[in-house]
Protein backbone atom coordinates (compact mmCIF):
# COMPACT_ATOMS: atom_id res chain seq x y z
CA UNK A 1 0.00 0.00 0.00
CA UNK A 2 1.41 3.69 -0.70
CA UNK A 3 1.73 6.63 1.74
CA UNK A 4 0.06 9.39 -0.33
CA UNK A 5 -3.50 8.36 -2.53
CA UNK A 6 -3.23 8.43 -6.27
CA UNK A 7 -4.65 11.35 -7.75
CA UNK A 8 -6.78 10.61 -10.57
CA UNK A 9 -6.95 12.68 -14.07
CA UNK A 10 -8.78 11.86 -17.14
CA UNK A 11 -10.22 13.80 -20.63
CA UNK A 12 -13.50 14.72 -21.09
CA UNK A 13 -14.46 12.22 -23.81
CA UNK A 14 -14.76 9.71 -21.08
CA UNK A 15 -17.92 11.79 -20.30
CA UNK A 16 -17.46 10.90 -16.47
CA UNK A 17 -20.99 11.83 -14.63
CA UNK A 18 -20.21 15.38 -12.35
CA UNK A 19 -21.04 13.79 -9.17
CA UNK A 20 -18.10 11.00 -9.92
CA UNK A 21 -15.64 13.89 -10.44
CA UNK A 22 -16.62 14.93 -7.09
CA UNK A 23 -16.73 12.14 -5.07
CA UNK A 24 -13.37 11.14 -5.99
CA UNK A 25 -11.56 14.62 -6.66
CA UNK A 26 -10.74 13.79 -10.52
CA UNK A 27 -9.99 16.50 -12.59
CA UNK A 28 -11.05 16.29 -16.04
CA UNK A 29 -9.03 18.24 -18.68
CA UNK A 30 -11.50 18.83 -21.84
CA UNK A 31 -11.07 18.53 -25.93
CA UNK A 32 -12.60 21.06 -27.46
CA UNK A 33 -15.68 21.34 -30.56
CA UNK A 34 -15.56 23.59 -33.15
CA UNK A 35 -18.95 24.61 -34.62
CA UNK A 36 -19.02 27.05 -37.60
CA UNK A 37 -16.45 28.55 -36.59
CA UNK A 38 -17.22 28.69 -32.48
CA UNK A 39 -14.93 27.30 -30.30
CA UNK A 40 -16.22 25.27 -27.18
CA UNK A 41 -15.21 23.27 -24.34
CA UNK A 42 -16.60 19.28 -24.21
CA UNK A 43 -19.50 19.50 -21.83
CA UNK A 44 -20.11 23.29 -21.78
CA UNK A 45 -23.42 22.11 -23.81
CA UNK A 46 -26.33 19.69 -22.76
CA UNK A 47 -26.54 17.10 -25.48
CA UNK A 48 -30.18 18.32 -26.62
CA UNK A 49 -28.70 21.58 -27.37
CA UNK A 50 -25.37 20.38 -29.22
CA UNK A 51 -27.59 18.04 -31.38
CA UNK A 52 -29.70 20.48 -32.49
CA UNK A 53 -26.87 22.75 -33.65
CA UNK A 54 -24.87 19.85 -34.96
CA UNK A 55 -27.54 19.12 -37.18
CA UNK A 56 -28.74 21.99 -38.63
CA UNK A 57 -24.62 23.38 -39.61
CA UNK A 58 -23.89 22.30 -42.98
CA UNK A 59 -20.75 21.09 -41.62
CA UNK A 60 -19.76 18.25 -39.14
CA UNK A 61 -17.83 19.91 -36.05
CA UNK A 62 -14.35 19.54 -35.53
CA UNK A 63 -13.03 18.07 -32.72
CA UNK A 64 -9.70 19.33 -30.94
CA UNK A 65 -7.53 17.39 -28.59
CA UNK A 66 -6.30 18.82 -25.48
CA UNK A 67 -2.97 20.40 -25.87
CA UNK A 68 0.09 19.60 -23.69
CA UNK A 69 0.13 23.05 -21.93
CA UNK A 70 -3.59 22.25 -21.04
CA UNK A 71 -2.67 19.38 -19.21
CA UNK A 72 0.67 20.87 -17.85
CA UNK A 73 -1.90 23.04 -15.90
CA UNK A 74 -3.40 20.64 -14.48
CA UNK A 75 -0.66 18.23 -13.78
CA UNK A 76 1.36 21.12 -11.90
CA UNK A 77 -1.71 21.75 -9.85
CA UNK A 78 -2.28 18.62 -8.59
CA UNK A 79 1.45 17.16 -8.67
CA UNK A 80 1.88 19.11 -5.49
CA UNK A 81 -0.60 17.01 -3.42
CA UNK A 82 1.10 13.29 -4.70
CA UNK A 83 1.34 11.06 -7.48
CA UNK A 84 -0.84 11.26 -10.98
CA UNK A 85 -2.27 8.60 -12.61
CA UNK A 86 -3.91 10.23 -15.73
CA UNK A 87 -6.43 7.91 -18.13
CA UNK A 88 -6.78 9.19 -21.21
CA UNK A 89 -8.81 8.27 -24.82
CA UNK A 90 -7.47 5.44 -26.99
CA UNK A 91 -4.45 7.04 -28.57
CA UNK A 92 -5.65 5.43 -32.09
CA UNK A 93 -8.98 7.72 -31.60
CA UNK A 94 -7.41 11.34 -30.36
CA UNK A 95 -4.33 12.61 -29.96
CA UNK A 96 -4.85 13.52 -26.65
CA UNK A 97 -2.81 10.16 -24.66
CA UNK A 98 0.27 11.95 -26.86
CA UNK A 99 -0.09 15.62 -25.21
CA UNK A 100 -0.88 13.92 -21.56
CA UNK A 101 2.62 11.82 -22.20
CA UNK A 102 4.32 14.64 -23.76
CA UNK A 103 3.18 17.24 -20.35
CA UNK A 104 3.68 14.40 -18.46
CA UNK A 105 7.84 14.30 -18.90
CA UNK A 106 8.14 18.08 -17.97
CA UNK A 107 6.45 18.30 -14.81
CA UNK A 108 8.42 17.15 -11.74
CA UNK A 109 6.73 14.36 -10.17
CA UNK A 110 5.43 10.77 -9.83
CA UNK A 111 2.79 10.76 -13.06
CA UNK A 112 1.90 7.67 -15.23
CA UNK A 113 -0.42 8.13 -18.28
CA UNK A 114 -2.46 4.86 -19.09
CA UNK A 115 -4.06 4.72 -22.46
CA UNK A 116 -7.82 3.01 -21.47
CA UNK A 117 -7.98 2.44 -25.20
CA UNK A 118 -11.33 2.82 -25.21
CA UNK A 119 -13.85 6.31 -24.89
CA UNK A 120 -16.74 7.42 -23.54
CA UNK A 121 -18.63 5.22 -21.10
CA UNK A 122 -15.95 1.85 -21.00
CA UNK A 123 -13.44 4.92 -20.15
CA UNK A 124 -16.08 6.33 -17.30
CA UNK A 125 -15.37 2.11 -15.90
CA UNK A 126 -12.01 2.45 -16.09
CA UNK A 127 -11.61 5.68 -14.57
CA UNK A 128 -13.73 4.54 -11.57
CA UNK A 129 -12.30 1.36 -10.86
CA UNK A 130 -8.92 3.65 -10.68
CA UNK A 131 -10.15 6.12 -8.12
CA UNK A 132 -12.28 3.47 -5.92
CA UNK A 133 -8.56 1.57 -5.71
CA UNK A 134 -6.61 4.83 -5.27
CA UNK A 135 -9.05 5.59 -2.42
CA UNK A 136 -8.83 2.44 -0.51
CA UNK A 137 -4.74 3.09 -0.21
CA UNK A 138 -3.80 0.78 -3.84
CA UNK A 139 -0.87 1.53 -5.25
CA UNK A 140 0.76 3.14 -8.63
CA UNK A 141 1.78 -0.17 -9.54
CA UNK A 142 -1.02 -1.83 -7.97
CA UNK A 143 -3.67 0.09 -9.62
CA UNK A 144 -2.01 -0.25 -13.18
CA UNK A 145 -1.97 -4.07 -12.98
CA UNK A 146 -5.21 -4.56 -12.41
CA UNK A 147 -6.70 -1.58 -14.89
CA UNK A 148 -4.30 -3.28 -17.71
CA UNK A 149 -6.48 -6.60 -17.09
CA UNK A 150 -9.86 -4.88 -16.70
CA UNK A 151 -9.39 -3.03 -20.19
CA UNK A 152 -8.01 -6.18 -21.91
CA UNK A 153 -10.85 -8.26 -20.79
CA UNK A 154 -13.66 -5.30 -21.73
CA UNK A 155 -16.17 -6.29 -24.40
CA UNK A 156 -17.79 -3.36 -25.95
CA UNK A 157 -20.50 -2.68 -29.12
CA UNK A 158 -20.94 0.74 -30.44
CA UNK A 159 -23.93 0.56 -32.45
CA UNK A 160 -24.87 3.25 -34.72
CA UNK A 161 -28.09 3.99 -36.16
CA UNK A 162 -27.63 6.95 -38.29
CA UNK A 163 -24.79 7.21 -40.65
CA UNK A 164 -24.40 10.80 -41.31
CA UNK A 165 -21.74 11.63 -39.44
CA UNK A 166 -19.85 8.94 -40.50
CA UNK A 167 -20.31 9.92 -44.35
CA UNK A 168 -19.76 14.18 -43.57
CA UNK A 169 -16.35 12.95 -41.50
CA UNK A 170 -14.98 10.70 -44.04
CA UNK A 171 -15.27 7.79 -43.15
CA UNK A 172 -17.97 6.10 -45.56
CA UNK A 173 -18.61 7.63 -49.02
CA UNK A 174 -21.67 9.46 -49.62
CA UNK A 175 -23.05 6.36 -51.64
CA UNK A 176 -22.16 3.42 -49.03
CA UNK A 177 -24.24 5.92 -47.06
CA UNK A 178 -27.08 6.53 -49.24
CA UNK A 179 -27.32 2.86 -49.94
CA UNK A 180 -27.51 1.92 -46.59
CA UNK A 181 -30.28 4.51 -45.46
CA UNK A 182 -32.47 3.16 -48.23
CA UNK A 183 -31.82 -0.52 -46.90
CA UNK A 184 -32.14 0.51 -43.14
CA UNK A 185 -28.47 -0.60 -42.96
CA UNK A 186 -26.71 0.21 -39.21
CA UNK A 187 -23.81 -0.11 -38.25
CA UNK A 188 -22.15 -2.98 -35.33
CA UNK A 189 -18.82 -1.71 -34.40
CA UNK A 190 -16.17 -3.29 -31.86
CA UNK A 191 -13.04 -1.97 -30.19
CA UNK A 192 -9.80 -4.45 -30.74
CA UNK A 193 -6.60 -2.86 -30.16
CA UNK A 194 -7.86 0.53 -29.34
CA UNK A 195 -9.17 0.80 -32.71
CA UNK A 196 -12.90 1.12 -33.92
CA UNK A 197 -13.68 -1.48 -36.38
CA UNK A 198 -16.83 -2.66 -38.35
CA UNK A 199 -18.14 -5.76 -37.21
CA UNK A 200 -21.38 -6.27 -38.64
CA UNK A 201 -23.80 -4.68 -40.77
CA UNK A 202 -27.40 -5.01 -39.36
CA UNK A 203 -30.30 -4.44 -41.22
CA UNK A 204 -33.10 -2.86 -38.64
CA UNK A 205 -32.70 -0.70 -35.54
CA UNK A 206 -34.44 -3.88 -33.47
CA UNK A 207 -31.79 -6.55 -34.48
CA UNK A 208 -29.35 -4.00 -33.80
CA UNK A 209 -30.34 -3.46 -30.32
CA UNK A 210 -30.60 -7.41 -30.09
CA UNK A 211 -27.53 -7.81 -31.15
CA UNK A 212 -26.02 -5.82 -28.74
CA UNK A 213 -28.26 -7.13 -25.89
CA UNK A 214 -26.75 -10.35 -26.83
CA UNK A 215 -23.46 -9.54 -26.56
CA UNK A 216 -23.49 -7.96 -22.87
CA UNK A 217 -25.08 -10.89 -21.92
CA UNK A 218 -23.14 -13.53 -22.98
CA UNK A 219 -20.35 -11.18 -21.19
CA UNK A 220 -22.04 -10.88 -18.30
CA UNK A 221 -22.43 -14.65 -17.93
CA UNK A 222 -18.63 -15.12 -18.11
CA UNK A 223 -17.65 -12.42 -16.39
CA UNK A 224 -17.26 -11.50 -12.52
CA UNK A 225 -17.35 -8.32 -10.95
CA UNK A 226 -18.78 -6.08 -13.76
CA UNK A 227 -19.76 -2.75 -14.60
CA UNK A 228 -22.22 -2.68 -17.07
CA UNK A 229 -21.70 0.80 -19.01
CA UNK A 230 -24.33 2.11 -20.99
CA UNK A 231 -23.35 5.43 -22.96
CA UNK A 232 -25.91 6.82 -25.70
CA UNK A 233 -26.70 9.83 -27.73
CA UNK A 234 -30.43 10.74 -27.28
CA UNK A 235 -31.55 6.96 -27.45
CA UNK A 236 -33.41 6.89 -23.71
CA UNK A 237 -35.79 4.38 -25.11
CA UNK A 238 -32.84 1.82 -25.95
CA UNK A 239 -31.15 2.46 -22.26
CA UNK A 240 -34.54 1.71 -20.43
CA UNK A 241 -34.83 -1.46 -22.76
CA UNK A 242 -31.59 -2.40 -22.37
CA UNK A 243 -31.64 -2.64 -18.37
CA UNK A 244 -34.52 -4.32 -17.98
CA UNK A 245 -32.59 -6.78 -20.44
CA UNK A 246 -29.27 -7.19 -18.34
CA UNK A 247 -30.94 -6.74 -14.80
CA UNK A 248 -31.83 -10.38 -14.76
CA UNK A 249 -28.04 -11.39 -15.15
CA UNK A 250 -27.56 -9.12 -12.39
CA UNK A 251 -24.29 -7.01 -13.00
CA UNK A 252 -22.53 -5.51 -10.16
CA UNK A 253 -23.40 -2.13 -11.08
CA UNK A 254 -24.93 -0.78 -14.04
CA UNK A 255 -24.17 3.34 -15.13
CA UNK A 256 -26.12 5.33 -17.85
CA UNK A 257 -23.65 8.24 -19.32
CA UNK A 258 -25.17 10.57 -22.24
CA UNK A 259 -22.15 11.31 -24.39
CA UNK A 260 -20.55 14.71 -24.64
CA UNK A 261 -20.44 16.20 -27.93
CA UNK A 262 -16.89 15.06 -28.92
CA UNK A 263 -18.44 11.61 -29.00
CA UNK A 264 -21.92 12.75 -30.51
CA UNK A 265 -19.96 14.13 -33.16
CA UNK A 266 -18.65 11.30 -34.36
CA UNK A 267 -21.23 8.45 -33.42
CA UNK A 268 -24.53 10.33 -34.88
CA UNK A 269 -27.97 10.95 -32.93
CA UNK A 270 -28.74 7.23 -31.41
CA UNK A 271 -25.41 6.48 -30.98
CA UNK A 272 -25.52 3.29 -28.50
CA UNK A 273 -22.64 1.91 -26.37
CA UNK A 274 -22.70 -1.35 -24.42
CA UNK A 275 -19.62 -2.34 -22.51
CA UNK A 276 -19.10 -4.79 -19.85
Amino acid sequence: MGEERIQIVTDSTADLPEKFAQQYDISVVPLTVNLEGETFVDGTLSQREFLQRMEAADELPQTSQPSPGDFIEVFEERAQQGPLLCLTISHKLSGTYQSASVAADVVDGEIEVFDTLTTTGPQTAIVLRAARMAESGCSMDEIIEHLTDYRDSQVTRFGVTDLTNLVKGGRLSSWQGAIAGLLNINALLQEKDGALELLERVRGTEQLFERLAEMAIEALQEAEDRIVVISHVDNEPWVERMIERLKPYDPDEMLVIPAGAVISTHGGRGLFVVSV
